[in-house]
């Protein structure tokens, strides 16, 4: 079985010391609620984090640099899934190190911004899709438990794996700032890097997808092993490979996260402020 508990020990003080006190806050009924990201392909930072500094996390599963910084008041911690300059691939992406990290700074609920490619043609590039279901897709090579060891085995129930309430206050705040959003949809998680092939992407439809990607897996499943409070926002930057007789390049996918960019981070400006409002001491 895996010793992991004098890293454990060791991630707990390097977690204090890197998390200011108070960071995020309670809301009225006195539970801790402290907002995390984590964003993909093309979103590498977040406009209106101030304040912000670097803090390397260690835990179980490697280290991991995390990003603290204010936002409406609130601390918040990020992260890009990919590196700072996109060099990491899906498959080699550290999900449970960045989960772990995260949690143990003191996240509990955890916005989740992908980038996707669509099979159903009534959802369109530029659009933003609410998450709502998953099917993993992948070959079983990621990591995707945090009970994979001799006597840690836990099942944890998949059943509503996307957080309601999250995904209700994003809705309201794409009220508030006249965003349309596709308030449900099913992610299909491939393995990447290479986008999917015609027939995967029929295949995906088939079983019921909306959208398809590369990292959406194994990281819901692990936030949930957590009780993490998790949502997952699906941009859309193409049809994916023969929905509309297409194929796919990464320059295409660039040029439409680069489009929707600013719509994308006033919809969470939004998000954020109507999440400072339910914790005490920073009701607007």
């Amino acid at each position: 079985m895996r010793d992991t508990s004098h890293r454990y020990e060791q991630s707990q003080v390097d977690v204090q010391d890197s998390a200011s006190p108070g960071v995020g806050g309670r809301d009225r009924n006195g539970t801790d609620k402290t907002l995390g990201f984590i964003t993909g392909t093309g979103f590498y930072e977040l406009p209106n984090l101030k304040d912000v500094s670097p803090r390397l996390v260690r835990t179980p599963y490697g280290d991991v640099e995390i990003t603290i910084g204010t936002w409406h008041d609130l601390q918040v911690g990020f992260l890009p899934r990919h590196g700072a300059q996109h060099t990491i691939a899906p498959s080699k992406i550290n999900y449970r190190a960045n989960l772990w990290g995260l949690h143990h700074i003191g996240v509990t609920s955890m916005f989740s911004v992908c980038v996707v490619g669509t099979v159903q043609t009534d959802i369109k590039p530029g659009d933003i899709v609410l998450i709502d279901q998953f099917l993993d897709l992948t070959k079983g090579r990621r990591p995707d438990t945090f009970f994979d060891e001799e006597g840690e085995l836990r099942h944890t129930d998949m059943t509503y794996p996307y957080s309601g309430e999250l995904r209700s206050l994003v809705a309201e705040a794409g009220e508030h700032e006249g965003i349309d959003l596709v308030s449900v949809g099913t992610y299909a998680c491939f393995e990447g890097p290479r986008f999917e092939s015609s027939a995967e992407a029929n295949m995906a439809r088939l079983l019921g997808a909306h959208v398809v990607g590369m990292t959406g897996y194994p990281e819901v499943a692990l936030a949930r092993e957590l009780g993490l409070e998790f949502c997952a926002l699906a941009v859309v930057s193409n049809y994916a490979p023969g929905v509309v007789g297409n194929t796919v390049s990464h320059e295409e996918v660039t040029a439409v996260t680069d489009a929707v960019s600013a719509k994308l981070f006033r919809l969470l400006d939004r998000v954020v402020q109507l999440f400072a409002a339910t914790v005490e001491g920073h009701a607007r």
